[in-house]
């Protein structure tokens, strides 16, 4: 009898041993390779979350990845001129302009012609940058007579991570919704270079 319920702890402790060394290699393996089917978003969310806690304060730099914008939000044979500006707002409520794109050129397109896109990866932009700090983000359109707010968002100052860094979906184009769900988006490729100085 003694000897049976040896043998089951056994088989048990082993099974046990074998689960644990699968998750461990499954871990291993999505944050190797983050683009690995369920494996990869499911290691990237746990990193993400555990690092969410922690105030990533410093030295960024970012650029413009890409700007989209669907053709269908203008009229056909339009001339577009895509541009962004950032500006930030410190701790202390000062809000100044920290990049403009306008400075390196037209990025013109015509509707139904070109696709209305534009990047600035060439031009990269230093932040320093300070949890609970904001960004204001606007995308334009500045081929008219007068300048035309596509979008505008406000970075939330309540998030311990650098904020432009990834894609953001405009929720609104020239103040109404989308007429194509998902098509409008501004993105962001950003890294952390240094911590700030003073």
């Amino acid at each position: 009898m003694a000897d049976k319920n040896k043998k089951g702890g056994s088989k048990a402790g082993t099974l046990l041993l074998l689960v644990l060394l699968v998750l461990v290699a499954a871990g291993i393996a999505g944050y190797l390779k983050p683009d690995l089917p369920v494996v990869g978003p499911l290691v990237s969310k746990f990193f993400k979350k555990g690092a969410e806690g922690i105030e990533k304060n410093g030295v960024y730099q970012v650029r413009v990845k890409q700007v989209d914008v669907s053709h269908e939000e203008f009229s056909e044979d339009e001339n577009v001129d895509l541009q962004v500006t950032i500006e930030h707002i410190g701790l202390d409520d000062k809000r100044i302009t920290l990049w403009e794109s306008k400075q390196y050129g037209a990025r013109k397109a015509k509707v139904g012609r070109d696709s209305v896109t534009a990047n600035w990866q060439d031009r990269p932009i230093d932040f320093n940058w300070r949890s609970g700090e904001k960004f204001i983000v606007k995308v334009w359109d500045r081929a008219g007579l007068t300048d035309t707010l596509l979008y505008e968002f406000t970075t939330d100052p309540a998030s311990k991570a650098f904020p432009l860094t990834g894609s953001h979906t405009f929720d609104k184009v020239k103040g109404k919704t989308p007429r194509v769900a998902g098509a409008n988006q501004i993105v962001f490729d950003a890294s952390r270079t240094g911590d700030l100085t003073e």
